[in-house]
């Protein structure tokens, strides 16, 4: 079995009509209580953590009551031990984008009812065996294994590094063949390149004739003259006249 990734981006919401506003020269702004301001630096306090901000990245600043600010109100005057009323508080944060609050609000009403469904439904608790615990205990707890952000059983596990293993190895063998196949080819270029050198040298060592050669019995010329030879013949004399 296993469980989605999730995916978690941060976005810097607006908390209130009434938050401090910090508009960037970008067209980007941000919402939060503003904590400390300088010539130089403005630190916001967002919900989800504090930010600073170079004041030279800054349009133009808008302070006001936060939601922030409402419930760090609010929470003061909650006594410790006001189930219900940290409850509210946790989801009214939620519902205005204060993750961390939030989870500080149910934390606080769990230690006052540690076995109150809601809040542990709230903070993502499960109930394994009668006793609450956190999604990643009670993952642990039932035999899963964290793979890569995933959680699920061991079998599947190896299942999925078996797989790459022998996705791997026939990339190997692949690759391996590839290598071999080049390996032939060059040598057989080194091959063809040598013969060619060969019947090259070859032609070099053939001895160049002038003439046609003869074959015979006796003495005699071995290679006939390539010009006719020209007899002299002796000139007739001339008829007398009487």
């Amino acid at each position: 079995m296993r469980t989605p990734t999730l995916t978690f981006v941060a976005f810097v919401l607006p908390l209130a009509a009434s938050s401090d506003v910090v508009y960037l020269k970008s067209g980007g702004e941000f919402s939060g209580r503003i904590i400390s301001r300088t010539a130089t630096a403005v630190e916001m306090d967002i919900g989800a953590g504090r930010i600073g901000v170079p004041m030279s990245s800054v349009l133009r600043i808008e302070e006001g009551h936060s939601a922030l600010q409402e419930y760090q109100d609010r929470a003061v005057r909650l006594p410790a031990g006001d189930l219900e009323g940290w409850l509210a508080l946790g989801e009214w944060a939620a519902a205005q984008g204060l993750g961390t609050q939030a989870s500080e609000a149910w934390h606080r009403a769990l230690s006052v009812a540690p076995d109150d469904p809601r809040v542990n439904a709230a903070l993502g608790n499960v109930k394994i065996d009668g006793r609450w615990m956190t999604e990643e205990e009670a993952y642990r707890a039932r035999g899963f294994v964290s793979f890569e952000g995933e959680w699920m059983t061991p079998a599947e596990q190896q299942a999925i590094l078996g797989d790459r293993a022998a996705e791997e190895h026939r990339e190997q063998e692949v690759r391996q063949a590839e290598s071999r196949a080049r390996e032939a080819e060059a040598r057989a270029q080194e091959a063809e390149a040598r013969a060619r050198e060969a019947e090259a040298a070859a032609a070099a060592a053939q001895p160049a004739y002038v003439g046609v050669p003869l074959y015979g019995w006796g003495a005699g010329p071995a290679v006939w003259p390539t010009r006719p030879t020209v007899r002299p013949v002796a000139p007739r004399p001339l008829p007398v006249r009487r």
